[in-house]
């Protein structure tokens, strides 16, 4: 089977980044052939003068890639396109190439941009559905995409352009693929079919293994008092929330691993609160990520926003390292309250506190725990079982047993 995948890549990398990542090494050793087309965002930022606005032009149909799509699908035999992010620079034109070739399209459903352009569905400290009763110029009057007006006028345009051509979602594929049941159920709630979504649970790179945790326990580095967040800095993230508990902890450390827009107020919050206990790593990947975090006694993953799945449940658990998280979003589906991690509650830090220092005297239940996430990685979210469900998926789209 011969595979296009389309991606746009950001900045910093991202979760669908990772798993694009993932996706063309693991269906690569199974024995089929991957073609990639990407776009990527640093070529927009590094852009000057006319160039810059041949991008900003091409947000709402990229003409660009409808001519590359063109040429590669009469040069090659296509049997499935999978498509992750196409914001902001692949856009609706790859499902119109895809039509007029009639080439069997499968979109991922990573996060909530069917229904919010910035996908999100968070703005302002709350939840938000304003895309929805506004037919998205909601997105371009609060600069919800990038925190700018032409950024996002430029979503608002692509979404109008894709229902003039019969994509009301944005999205024009023939199957879907959900990465938790909760996403899918949004989508559903969105009028999406639901009898053509599947989930599969993303996959997450084996750090533990970069860091020598054994299969099914908790041998690895010894811990440290540590709590570390992983992920963008930016609001909906929580990020903020982790800065509150490095008050309410001040004998752990708390360390950020990312970047993001939220960065440079977070680190002079920092010194205005005079806390001494907080680091920031900036972005890490491969063995760097793994080796600051391997020695974490947990990983906090604060969202305020539902998160769809959180990448950053299986990367934890892969090193052996429990997760503190809201019951929200996908995330009830990775985090098991006392087995796997800690739920979290936002409004009561001083709880969340309290169960931090108990569990951290408490180390015979820790050391539990900590193979209890193991287990769940190897089980649930290693590279062979999403290789396996993803194979499946895409060779039943191409029409192939």
């Amino acid at each position: 089977m011969r595979v296009l995948v389309v991606n746009n890549f950001v900045r910093h990398g991202s979760g669908i980044d990772a798993c694009v990542g993932i996706e063309q090494r693991v269906l690569a050793a199974r024995g089929h052939d991957v073609v990639l087309l990407r776009r990527d965002n640093r070529d927009f930022e590094a852009a000057r003068g006319l160039k810059h606005a041949a991008f900003l032009a091409a947000t709402p149909y990229s003409l660009s890639v409808w001519l590359e799509m063109e040429r590669l699908l009469r040069r090659q035999r296509i049997d499935v396109v999978h498509l992750h992010n196409l914001v902001p620079f692949v856009t609706g034109a790859v499902y119109d190439v895809c039509r007029q070739h009639g080439v069997p399209t499968v979109q991922h459903l990573h996060n909530y941009r069917a229904f919010c352009l910035s996908s999100y569905a968070y703005r302002g400290g709350h939840r938000c559905h304003d895309c929805s009763t506004t037919a998205f110029a909601a997105c371009a009057v609060y600069r919800c995409y990038r925190d700018s007006y032409a950024a996002s006028a430029g979503l608002v345009a692509a979404r109008w352009v894709d229902w003039a051509r019969g994509r009301r979602s944005g999205y024009g594929a023939g199957s879907y693929i959900a990465n938790s049941a909760y996403t899918a159920s949004r989508h559903v709630d969105h009028g999406m079919p639901a009898d053509a979504v599947r989930v599969v649970h993303n996959p997450a790179e084996d750090l533990g293994a970069l860091q020598g945790v054994s299969p099914r326990g908790s041998a690895g580095p010894a811990v440290e008092p540590a709590l570390t967040f992983v992920g963008s800095l930016i609001a909906a993230k929580g990020p903020w929330v982790a800065l509150d508990l490095a008050a309410a902890l001040p004998e752990f450390r708390v360390r950020f691993v990312g970047a993001g827009s939220d960065e440079q107020a977070l680190r002079q919050a920092v010194r205005h609160r005079r806390l001494t206990n907080v680091e920031f790593l900036g972005p890490l990947s491969g063995a760097a990520k793994a080796a600051a975090w391997a020695d974490s006694f947990l990983t906090l993953a604060p969202s305020l926003w539902d998160e769809p799945f959180g990448i950053v449940v299986p990367e934890s658990y892969s090193l052996g390292v429990p997760v503190m998280a809201p019951a929200a979003g996908g995330l009830t589906e990775t985090v098991v309250d006392g087995e796997t991690g800690i739920v979290l509650d936002v409004q009561r830090l001083d709880q969340a506190a309290a169960r931090v220092r108990k569990l951290w005297r408490d180390q015979p239940r820790y050391r539990v725990m900590r193979a209890a996430a193991r287990a769940a990685y190897e089980s649930r979210f290693g590279e062979e079982i999403f290789a396996q469900r993803l194979e499946e998926l895409l060779l039943a789209a191409a029409g192939q047993r």
